[in-house]
């Protein structure tokens, strides 16, 4: 009976205490965070809402609220509330296969309201053409890297990205100078001459670009006044509508040149992001790195390199399912306990402990999606010794801020000198004002976008309810200094794509291919596009479990076909249809053509006449819509066409030159 006394008291204790891998106490840690996460059951189809804290949970009753995704802070409805405190579970039945949604769970203390978030989704599809996005890029490195931005820019398209390419000048210093408005301008025009429906919604700014700088006197990062004034604001660039002033002065003395900020110096007065963001945005510059023998290029270099690993899941880059904070400061804590459940699930978030250097735990006992270390300052030692094995490392000391300048100590540039490292990391964040509610990932959505939803966050809007502690109260909250370090297009649950895809001409396009050697692959999904950059046209309604696909196009212009696994992802926000990236197919006429001379056309958008700028001479244009119907032939010689009647849109312009050479090339009318 004594033995069986204390094995009933200790399961008792493990539901009680020990259900988790990491430790979370209620009474003081868990008062500002509801644990939640999402499981999904189809039939009959229902959202499941896990309550995880409701063990140690003995007198706050829980409300639940819905919305949609990416909704407003008006869109919240109320689905449930007074549920009792012991509750683990609570099911919304309102629901469809493919639908995702937005959830809240608060409990009220009476002092305090906790809070958690989670992005339910029951196999919501991510499997479709996911946008613009505009890649900005150092012009330094046109030649040098001329092979890594190409094989970016198809891993891009191949995701399932339209790249919008952008070459900027190089700048010259740290100081913010005059070319930030001639980058700003570039990105504005792309913005806006893309179609309405269709606007770029992630910026990757690869390189040196110059550094645009906001904020005054407003209070800084952990009190620290070294952080006021004129900080990196990369946000300048993603904010298309934001009014940007500079007419006011701060300087007190005693602080770093740059971070005084003076009128018409081409520093901006806002400490807040002005309005919300259009794009999410990300940085990935290596200049003026110390401590290694290695160029700026070669850096640049490795870490596109790391990036195309990760995307394809070569060996030795599979990050797997799991999660990983080191326990910390309260605010940076919270961000792990919202964040880290709804994306790996609770099983599957682990706490360091112990007294190893932590990049050496991380090491033993990952890898991980996310590390986030809350509390103790990086060392470059360790880094250099154990790496980084986690795709996404955040901390939370204020260094974190001074990522805009050359590296000269453990605090400036030191953000951009880790990421430089030769680890698995490939995005930095900083968590202790900044991101610390960044669930979506859970749901297939991309690292950037995540951010963007948090900076976005304001007293005004409110688009997420925190309970105000230390260093997170609304005057912290849509700072202009908020940053992603890295690709911001980057989504944490990898994909093992197929192999040898190939392309035979019989009755049509006939594609074969071997199957990914992933779990829980479904199927495969088809796209077509009628040049190498897309954008990509997805042909099957749903994914196939056949090893082969015809496409009955027997049109002549170029085709290019990509093949991706879909895999049915598991998360702590339910399930999604999760893609690998595509692997190429081309037709014989996409091959033969595309080793010849391509034409360039100008304007691009255009909305009357398109100049047409080739040495050879023409005998036919003729132009296709994206489905590969002929829209038009026009047999002259003439390079000019005029667009006038056609309607809003991307179309495929063909020629053929005098010589036999037949080119596509996409064509924006607007």
């Amino acid at each position: 009976m004594k033995n069986k006394f204390i094995i009933i008291l200790c399961l008792i204790f493990s539901q009680i205490y020990g259900q988790f891998n990491f430790y979370y106490n209620f009474n003081s840690t868990g008062n500002r965070v509801c644990l939640i996460s999402a499981s999904i059951q189809e039939s009959p189809i229902q959202v499941i809402i896990n309550l995880h804290d409701s063990a140690l949970n003995t007198t706050q009753n829980y409300t639940i609220k819905r919305r949609p995704i990416n909704g407003l802070n008006s869109d919240w409805i109320t689905l449930a509330s007074n549920i009792p405190p012991s509750t683990s579970t609570w099911i919304d039945t309102n629901v469809s296969l493919g639908d995702a949604f937005e959830y809240q769970v608060s409990r009220n203390s009476g002092t305090d309201i906790a809070t958690g978030y989670v992005t339910a989704c029951i196999k919501y599809d991510q499997t479709d053409y996911k946008g613009r996005m505009i890649l900005v890029i150092d012009n330094s490195f046109q030649s040098s890297l001329s092979n890594e931005i190409l094989q970016l820019k198809r891993d891009l398209t191949y995701e399932g990205w339209f790249v919008e390419e952008l070459y900027v000048q190089r700048a010259t210093t740290w100081e913010t100078e005059a070319s930030i408005l001639t980058v700003k301008n570039a990105i504005t025009t792309l913005y806006n001459n893309a179609p309405a429906t269709d606007k770029p919604k992630h910026l990757f700014l690869l390189g040196h670009i110059p550094i645009a700088r906001s904020g005054l006197n407003a209070i800084s990062p952990d009190d620290h006044d070294s952080g006021k004034g004129a900080r990196g604001a990369d946000c300048y660039y993603a904010d298309i509508d934001g009014v940007f002033t500079d007419n006011q002065t701060f300087n007190p003395g005693n602080i770093d040149v740059n971070a005084i900020n003076l009128p018409n110096d081409f520093k901006w007065d806002q400490d807040y992001i002005p309005s919300q963001l259009e794009m999410a945005f990300g940085r990935v510059d290596f200049a003026d790195i110390s401590y290694t023998s290695l160029t700026e290029i070669q850096l640049i270099s490795n870490y596109l390199n790391r990036l195309h690993n990760y995307r394809t899941v070569t060996d030795g880059f599979y990050m797997g399912n799991k999660t990983a904070f080191r326990f910390g400061y309260n605010n940076s804590n919270d961000g792990s306990y919202r964040s880290l459940i709804p994306i790996s699930g609770i099983n599957n978030v682990d706490e360091y402990s112990g007294n190893l250097p932590f990049p050496q735990w991380v090491q033993q006992n990952g890898p991980y999606q996310i590390f986030m270390q809350n509390q103790t300052t990086p060392n470059a030692t360790e880094w250099e010794t154990y790496g980084m094995n986690a795709t996404i490392y955040s901390s939370d000391q204020s260094y974190w801020g001074f990522w805009d300048g050359a590296q000269n100590n453990d605090r400036q540039g030191f953000i951009r000198y880790l990421l430089s490292k030769s680890t698995k990391c490939l995005g930095l964040l900083w968590t202790t004002t900044g991101i610390n509610i960044f669930h979506q990932p859970g749901m297939g959505e991309t690292m950037g976008w995540s951010c963007k939803r948090i900076m976005d966050h304001n007293l005004s809007n409110n688009l997420y309810s925190k309970p105000s502690q230390i260093y997170d109260t609304p005057d912290y909250w849509g700072r202009t200094h908020f940053q992603y370090n890295g690709d911001p297009t980057l989504r944490l649950n990898q994909v093992i794509p197929p192999n040898n895809v190939l392309q035979t001409f019989s009755s049509g396009e006939h594609l074969t291919w071997t199957a990914s050697t992933d779990s829980d692959i479904i199927g495969y999904h088809i796209y077509k596009a009628f040049t190498e950059f897309g954008p990509f046209i997805r042909l099957t309604s749903a994914p196939i479990t056949s090893l082969n696909y015809v496409d009955p196009d027997f049109t002549n212009v170029p085709k290019f076909y990509l093949v991706k696994a879909v895999k049915l992802q598991i998360t702590g926000s339910g399930s999604y249809l999760n893609p690998s990236i595509g692997v190429l197919a081309v037709s014989n006429l996409a091959i033969s053509t595309t080793e010849k001379n391509i034409f360039n056309i100008y304007p691009n958008p255009s909305n009357s006449i398109i100049t047409i700028s080739t040495p050879n001479e023409i005998i036919e244009k003729t132009i296709y819509n994206l489905q590969g119907k002929l829209i038009k032939s026009i047999q002259n010689n003439s390079k000019e066409i005029d667009i006038k009647d056609l309607s809003d849109g991307i179309y495929l312009l063909k020629i053929t030159t005098e010589n036999g050479i037949i080119n596509t090339q996409k064509m924006i009318k607007n």
